[in-house]
């Protein structure tokens, strides 16, 4: 019996040796191998929407691109606090930016490192524009993970298992390694505009560039990079005649758009119109305007709310910026076919999806899931899309050209390059808008308070502000205290002060306590919040990485 057992196990260890030994010389043939990928054309091209895949990530459904603004004070989350979403190490979307980010990274390694294989089946030109596509593609996922956590681990190889416990390197190199990879790019990218594609041009590489100087304060290189974009003006960019098209459907080919990520029903949709939308319309308003953002916004005459004898506190919409009734939904307004009324004391309000038009129960009055705030958001909710389940294929814009204008005229203003084309800049954004221009003869303070008053216009809801108000250090005066909604059955009597960037300050308003409350007391510390955490998981696997100050 011991020969026989002992028989059984020799030959089933001699049937796995040799099993084995086949199986590793033979590569898989029903999908590719590291040993073998990149050999022709078709895998280059694979590859790269493979880089691209990584970019579908979102918060609570809403893009990533567009989700930090519910991090600043401009927007609320109905279920979480920007503290909690964006301050603290164990925040699920803190931590798969860093995860699909670093794996994008490696993707890009990967092309770069084993490109070369497919040299006998790919002309040189185009492997060298496969390159340059794949370089900007990593220098934008750089320019993510140290917009948020400062510096990051440097990787720009295929790691070993030896040199897994990486440390973070210092955000300056790491913008030095952004700008040259940009440059070096872009002069093999197309310049042609593809807008609805995702199509990597110079344009883009430049953007990055231009994006990732301004938060770095690296003024003169944000100049540079906005200055090639905008020669390029009436040619491949534009500024799209109507604002409210631009976040629409019609605004998927809009030559406004430098890059987006792209959506399409048929494969990729995210599920941002039911964060946003009011009840009525299917949605459940998670994600919504602040008062602080609807108070922020100008007069036709260019004065602020507190200054403009245009503004009525009774009729508070009437004679404003008309970019606050494109982004937002006010109350009395119209809204996918219904009345959006906000006032407690509405019970019912009109239905014009009828003819005639019928009086109906007012959710967005009554309803728990109805928006905390008393406003919505307008972007991104278009009645062309108006689908049950709240799906939407809108691009999710990450660069357009009003954004590189105010980029040019802000870095110029830092400088003190104060000259036309810095008037210039801003007023075409502003006058798309139909407001009046910025008139000759400013101050460096007027004007940078002047810029960036327009990006807090111009911008709000595509995912900014979180980085705009850390990058000019107020986030600690905007983000500490109550988070306010609008007067839930009413409006109030004057208006509140508003500072010279725009921003309303409640501290001494003497009606405040007539505003909505339920959007909760927020907290942000100066020595701490203007990076957020290095996520608690990378930390738990990898040793060496260190946590950013007060965490």
């Amino acid at each position: 019996m011991k020969k026989y057992i002992s028989c059984i196990l020799t030959g089933c260890l001699l049937t796995v040796l040799v099993s084995c030994e086949n199986m590793l010389e033979k590569y898989p043939l029903n999908y590719p191998s590291t040993e073998t990928f990149l050999q022709n054309e078709a895998e280059i091209q694979m590859a790269i929407v493979g880089i691209h895949s990584v970019l579908y990530i979102s918060g609570d459904m809403v893009p990533y691109p567009l989700y930090y603004d519910t991090g600043s004070d401009i927007a609320a989350e109905r279920d979480s606090k920007p503290e909690q979403l964006f301050q603290a190490q164990t925040a699920g979307h803190l931590n798969e930016l860093w995860t699909n980010m670093y794996k994008g990274i490696n993707r890009c390694n990967f092309i770069l490192e084993n490109i070369d294989r497919a040299s006998d089946n790919v002309p040189g030109d185009k492997l060298t524009l496969y390159k340059a596509q794949t370089r900007v593609l990593r220098a934008y996922f750089y320019h993510w993970l140290i917009s948020v956590f400062g510096d990051v681990p440097f990787i720009d190889h295929t790691l070993s298992l030896d040199e897994s416990f990486v440390m973070r390197e210092s955000k300056d190199r790491i913008i030095e390694f952004i700008f040259t990879e940009c440059d070096e790019a872009a002069q093999y990218l197309q310049q042609t505009n593809e807008p609805n594609t995702m199509a990597m041009t110079k344009g883009f590489a430049w953007a990055v560039k231009a994006r990732t100087a301004l938060y770095g304060e690296r003024w003169t290189d944000a100049v540079d990079a906005c200055q090639k974009i905008m020669a390029l003006e009436g040619i491949e960019y534009i500024l799209e005649p109507d604002y409210g098209d631009i976040t629409m459907l019609r605004g998927k080919t809009s030559k406004e758009i430098i890059w987006a990520v792209q959506y399409n029903q048929d494969d990729k949709q995210h599920l941002m119109p039911s964060r946003f939308k009011g009840r009525l319309p299917g949605g459940f308003t998670n994600k919504m305007p602040t008062q602080a953002l609807v108070d922020s916004y100008e007069c036709i005459d260019g004065l602020p709310i507190d200054k403009s004898p245009l503004y009525d506190p009774q009729h508070p919409w009437e004679n404003r910026d008309p970019r606050i009734h494109k982004s937002i939904v006010l109350p009395g307004s119209v809204f996918f076919g219904y009345q959006y009324e906000t006032n407690r004391d509405s019970l019912e309000c009109w239905d014009y999806n009828q003819s005639p038009a019928i009086r109906i129960p007012n959710l967005e009055a009554t309803h728990a899931y109805a928006s905390y705030s008393g406003y919505g958001w307008r972007k991104y909710c278009d009645s062309l899309e108006y689908r049950t389940d709240g799906a939407s294929s809108i691009n999710a814009i990450v660069f357009r050209y009003a954004d590189v204008l105010l980029m040019y005229a802000e870095a110029k203003i830092e400088l003190n390059q104060i000259d036309e084309s810095v008037y210039t800049a801003i007023n075409k954004v502003r006058s798309r808008a139909g407001m009046p221009d910025i008139t000759p003869g400013k101050s460096q303070q007027e004007l940078r308070a002047a810029v960036r008053k327009e990006r807090k216009y111009e911008l709000a809801g595509e995912g900014l502000r979180l980085f705009d108000i850390r990058r000019w250090k107020i986030a600690d005066r905007l983000m500490n205290g109550m988070c306010y909604g609008r007067v839930p059955d009413g409006y109030p009597a004057t208006a509140p002060r508003i500072d010279e960037y725009g921003n309303p300050d409640y501290t001494s308003f003497p009606e405040k306590d007539k505003f909505g409350t339920k959007l909760g007391v927020r907290f942000f510390d100066p020595a701490r919040d203007y990076l957020s955490p290095i996520p608690f998981s990378e930390r738990q696997v990898n040793p060496n990485l260190t946590q950013n100050p007060g965490y």
